[in-house]
């Protein structure tokens, strides 16, 4: 990976003050019809969950949050991707890492990041 590598995970779930307080709410009342599995094992009801927000920084590369109606009609692959999901971008070239149906499959933010460690970060550390 170029120094440049990018990781995006984009949120199945829609920006702005409006759409925060509403998952807010529909995670606390109803959280197995909740959407978004992403957010669902990284936030408590307080913010970022402590040891995902660790990890995070502790990865090789920038990583960007973004929600899916901040994507750009040139992001196809990441507007084609099921959400949530997570992309490498690296030399112009976006790579699916982590599908929705993998995330999905995190009961809690432990399961998160083992899944990180084994599929993203090997990525980000050695040739692609």
């Amino acid at each position: 990976m170029s120094s440049e590598a990018r990781v995006i995970f984009v949120y199945n779930a829609e920006s702005g003050l409006f759409s925060a307080l509403s998952d807010y709410v529909h995670k606390i009342v109803s959280p197995e019809t909740y959407s978004c599995s992403l957010c669902a094992v990284t936030y408590g009801n307080l913010g970022m969950r402590r040891a995902w927000a660790q990890f995070v920084k502790s990865l090789p590369a920038r990583v960007i949050f973004t929600y899916r109606d901040r994507l750009r009609d040139e992001d196809t692959i990441m507007k084609s991707a099921t959400l949530p999901a997570a992309f490498i971008i690296d030399n112009q070239e976006t790579r699916l890492v982590l599908t929705a149906e993998e995330i999905g499959r995190c009961e809690s933010e432990a399961d998160l990041i083992a899944l990180c460690t084994e599929n993203l970060l090997p990525l980000l550390v050695s040739p692609a």
